[in-house]
């Protein structure tokens, strides 16, 4: 008497695959449309966040922190809950899963914010690629490793897409540099420096078309009473300023027509430019003959353009005085100093 043939039990792994697949099984409708759904809301939620920050309203940002937490957790124990209702084996390792995604793709969007790096996926996309990536590696795995290899391959594409960003944002960087340094160099007109012990350039920028170029200089000195604030040397053509209808140097001054009152300190013309809200002078001067230079104050300001530091103890003398510290740049100076602060 013959003994049927048996049919061969499936494997671990197949049984998890088949169970993914399941056109009944939460976790497809879990991964089809939680990270999309919950990636919409918390995106939104950031960027109300993000709006709170930009107004020093750190409370938005702990708001959205506990959102997230709320989201996420809730989430992952009623997914948790519906597995155990149906004797899934191992019932948590599934929703550690989706919440370790959803996790790491609000880390990764997060990471360009706090790195000061250009990142556009937008959350629900980058939360819904974890998610698949991870549930799909989850379904290749035996019940003892998948949860492992799940995890793995969710780190690994945090990894790669971070890695990537960083390299493509240091490639932007340096065609940024390389179009300021080509800039500066195309610059029609000489270029002053501010030789001032105690200041540093942290920006600049030139535009042949403007015939305008521009060094920003922020105080070393760790000082609170010059934190935020700047000077910033702008060199220009004199016969450009002849152009717009004022005196050279006497801009919008009440001597020449203007609102503003003017002094002259020697070869230095410092203008009050202050309003009701807020401090500015600018000192002028013919550094170059031919060459204008106007070193301006310039102070943080928020949204309703309202100055967000104290000005600091500088008057129209000060200025006068810090205008003698500019000269004209040496030969390749310039586009140093935009290499240096690129």
């Amino acid at each position: 008497m013959s003994t049927p043939p048996q049919t061969p039990e499936p494997s671990e792994s197949t049984k998890s695959t088949e169970s993914l697949k399941n056109a009944d099984s939460p976790k497809l409708w879990f991964v089809a449309l939680y990270p999309l759904v919950a990636g919409t809301a918390l995106m939104v939620a950031g960027f109300f966040a993000l709006m709170g920050m930009m107004y020093d309203e750190t409370g938005y940002a702990v708001l959205f922190v506990l959102g997230a937490l709320v989201v996420i957790g809730g989430a992952h124990f009623w997914l948790q809950w519906i597995l155990e209702g149906r004797d899934e084996p191992r019932p948590w390792q599934f929703p550690i899963v989706l919440s370790t995604a959803m996790a790491a793709g609000i880390s990764v969007t997060a990471f360009p914010m706090l790195m000061n790096v250009n990142f556009l996926v937008p959350l629900p996309l980058l939360c819904s690629g974890l998610c698949l990536l991870g549930a799909f590696v989850f379904s290749l795995g035996t019940e003892r490793n998948r949860l492992v290899l799940a995890l793995g391959s969710i780190l690994g594409a945090v990894l790669l897409i971070v890695g990537v960003t960083w390299w493509l944002d240091g490639r932007r960087q340096e065609e940024r540099t390389e179009e300021l340094v080509q800039d500066v160099a195309d610059f029609p007109h000489e270029i002053a420096v501010l030789d001032l012990p105690g200041w540093e350039p942290t920006s600049m920028w030139a535009s042949e078309d403007l015939g305008t170029a521009s060094i920003e200089y922020e105080s070393t000195d760790p000082s609170p009473e010059f934190d935020g604030f700047s000077l910033v040397l702008q060199s220009e053509s004199m016969e450009d300023l002849a152009e717009t209808g004022w005196t050279p140097l006497y801009s919008l001054c009440a001597s020449d027509g203007g609102d503003y009152p003017c002094e002259e300190h020697g070869d230095v013309v410092v203008a009050d430019m202050s309003s009701n809200t807020r401090e500015r002078f600018e000192a002028r001067t013919e550094f170059t003959d031919g060459g204008a230079a106007n070193l301006m104050t310039k102070v943080p300001t928020d949204a309703n353009d309202e100055p967000e530091i104290d000005f600091p103890d500088i008057d129209r003398a000060d200025m006068a005085e810090l205008a003698e510290s500019i000269r004209p740049a040496e030969p390749g100076e310039p586009g140093q100093v935009a290499e240096d602060i690129s």
